[in-house]
């Protein structure tokens, strides 16, 4: 069987003469009183050639089909279209699995004949075909006119759609009035529009309870993540397994509400979804001949700089729009519990939204080759803005720890919201990461800033410090809730029963409350009680105390020592597990480098306690002599400067940090 000399594809009557119809005066209140939910005229529907420049269009033509016909025909043909472009290599890579999905036998397409035919002009009658067997040359051939043989069926199923969406019967009208409706804008052009309300649909497609998901498998959205590659289907795609049906987790699951139409959702989301154009195909090419390589290497970054930004408010508004919006629409989870697990969400959103559109503004003005950016830099940076800033990213990183753990909790306990965290992230817009992993991006964003504006320019020192203080000070608020919850952890588990009552301290401290203190350190030490007794201890230094427990299987066991058994028998005083700061000097252990005498004075009497570290730590930084006598000639409390507890740890702590750390 020859070639064909030429393809043009199916087309419908109309298709050779697109010109609209010409509408006389006579006839226009009668146009005006059509339904405008329905255009006969519509020339997309008259051919499959033109439906494949539409992706909203051609999803809800397929949609139609699958509901009402055979689908394989125009998946076929669709899938066929790709060899056009295909490579050599790609050809014999791809052609098995065309053959094996619509020419072997059993496979969807039923043009017997001519299956046949290929069959035995490659091998014997009851021999079983290889398509590696074929040419490169036979092989597009017979894609091309297994192709051409779908036209026929195409054309009906076209025909059978127009007349049923005259009559108001095909799916997704909503749909196709909402592309068509559209007003293109700088903002949002038809383009964008398109792709944005193709997603939706095909993510209903796939949840469709009433379609055969047979058809929806790898070569489909292979077929369209090949000729529209945007989201999407590129995720879906990546989820199919190869050659099989899309995943159960993706077909199947708790209904918690359609997916939002187009209409519904703010423009920005439809263009955050979109990734930026690079700035190099944006700029005049006269202009770019002028940069010297300083020169580009600082607009790469500046780019580099948007388009992270860019990234950054798309997965923010994933935690709000995925995420918090819909478990407090579902009443899932409260309004307090989710402003504990995404606290200043919304503010955090609209800061990092209002650079990214000040970034964009600032490229628009001066054509994509930006000169000057200090001053949006500055602004988001430095001054009452970068405070504000400051104040929300350390509220919402200080709760991640936190709020990964409530997560994680959660889902074991509730099953509804297991159900909903599992869908959620199964969405496209979650781009195949979990919770667990956009929860930490803030804090992630923040540690990139100073590297990139440090790269920017040199007029951009100012805004990369202001930027490295409010890490800075990020990572302070971070470091002191994950203490608090250290804290809270230990008070759960302390067991203060081996405190003796006969102790002094035992009154002041049996009902100690660790979560009320600043902890400042916390690690293994070792209590050397006498030459020939040594205990492995956990060392908690908060604020205004020094706390030495022991770890006894889930406990935390606070416990008196002694010296000797005949002190414990007679009553003596025992060496207590918490010492206060206030009272306390500090002297090197002359035998041991790593080793430290803390003396406890107090009312009873004094008491000496050494304590060994497991490496030198930063002790040679430190003079401990000096900051001793500090304490002594104030009483053996802190400076007034210091804050005992709270704010600034005491002298002793500070000493103490340094040294076991």
């Amino acid at each position: 069987q020859d070639s064909l000399d030429c393809f043009r594809g199916p087309s419908g009557a109309q298709s050779s003469n697109p010109a609209m119809n010409i509408i006389g005066a006579e006839d226009e209140d009668f146009e005006n009183d059509k339904q405008p939910m329905v255009d006969d005229q519509c020339s997309h529907f008259n051919s499959i050639e033109l439906l494949k420049s539409r992706p909203t269009h051609l999803l809800v033509f397929i949609h139609h089909v699958m509901l009402q016909f055979d689908c394989a025909p125009v998946l076929c043909y669709l899938h066929a279209d790709l060899f056009k472009n295909f490579n050599a290599k790609d050809t014999k890579k791809h052609f098995g699995e065309f053959y094996n999905t619509f020419l072997e036998k059993g496979a969807v397409c039923e043009q017997e004949d001519y299956i046949k035919f290929i069959h035995l002009s490659h091998c014997g009658p009851s021999d079983r075909m290889r398509p590696e067997m074929i040419s490169e040359d036979q092989q597009k051939r017979y894609v091309h006119e297994i192709q051409f043989m779908q036209s026929t069926e195409i054309l009906r199923q076209l025909d059978d759609f127009r007349q049923k969406r005259m009559m108001g019967m095909t799916p997704n009208e909503r749909e196709l009035n909402d592309v068509e409706s559209h007003r293109p804008t700088d903002r949002i052009p038809m383009e964008m529009k398109e792709k944005a309300v193709a997603e939706s649909l095909l993510e209903k497609m796939v949840e469709s309870k009433d379609c055969n998901h047979h058809y929806l498998n790898n070569f489909v959205l292979q077929c369209l993540t090949r000729m529209y590659p945007f989201s999407i289907f590129s995720i879906h795609l990546s989820h199919s397994s190869e050659g099989g049906l899309l995943p159960d987790s993706l077909v199947t699951g708790p209904d918690f509400g359609p997916f939002p139409q187009q209409e519904e959702m703010e423009p920005r989301l439809l263009e955050l979804e979109q990734d930026p154009p690079n700035w190099r195909g944006l700029a005049s090419h006269e202009d770019l001949k002028k940069l010297n390589k300083k020169e580009i290497k600082r607009q790469e970054v500046i780019n580099e700089l948007f388009t992270t930004e860019h990234a950054h408010v798309r997965m923010l508004s994933v935690l709000q729009t995925v995420f918090s919006r819909p478990l407090e629409k579902e009443e899932i989870m409260s309004i307090t519990e989710l402003a504990t697990i995404f606290p200043n969400l919304d503010e955090i959103i609209e800061m990092h939204y209002a650079f990214y559109e000040n970034l964009k503004k600032l490229r628009q003005e001066d054509e994509y080759i930006v000169k000057i950016i200090s001053t949006p830099l500055l602004n988001r940076f430095s001054g009452s803005e970068g405070e504000w800033f400051q104040k929300l990213t350390a509220r919402f990183c200080s709760h991640q720890s936190w709020a990964l753990e409530q997560i994680k909790s959660k889902q074991k306990k509730d099953a509804r919201f297991n159900a909903f965290i599992l869908e959620a992230e199964s969405k496209p817009q979650c781009r195949r990461l979990q919770l667990k992993d956009i929860i930490p991006i803030e804090m992630q964003r923040l540690t990139k800033y100073p590297l990139l504006l440090e790269n920017i320019a040199k007029n951009t020192g100012k805004s990369a410090e202001s930027c490295r203080k409010i890490l800075n000070h990020v990572n302070e608020e971070v470091k002191l809730m994950e203490n608090l919850l250290i804290l809270k952890d230990y008070q759960r588990r302390l067991d203060t029963s081996g405190l003796k009552p006969s102790n002094d301290l035992y009154s002041e401290y049996k009902n100690i409350d660790l979560t009320s203190r600043r902890m400042l350190f916390e690690g293994p030490l070792t209590w050397r009680v006498t030459k020939e007794k040594a205990i492995d201890v956990h060392c908690i230094l908060l604020s205004d105390l020094l706390v030495l427990v022991q770890k006894q299987d889930d406990k935390m066991v606070l416990k008196c020592q002694s010296k000797s058994n005949i002190a414990v028998q007679e009553g003596k005083q025992m060496l207590s597990p918490i010492i206060k700061l206030e009272s306390v000097f500090l002297r090197d252990v002359a035998t041991d480098p790593k080793a430290l005498y803390v003396i406890f004075t107090w009312d009873s009497g004094a008491q000496i306690y050494e304590l060994v570290a497991q490496t030198l730590g930063e002790k040679k930084n430190i003079s401990l002599s000096d900051d001793s006598q500090t304490l002594g000639e104030n009483g053996g409390t802190a400076p007034e400067s210091q804050e005992a507890d709270g704010g600034q740890s005491s002298g002793t702590a500070h000493i103490l940090l340094q040294v076991f750390s």
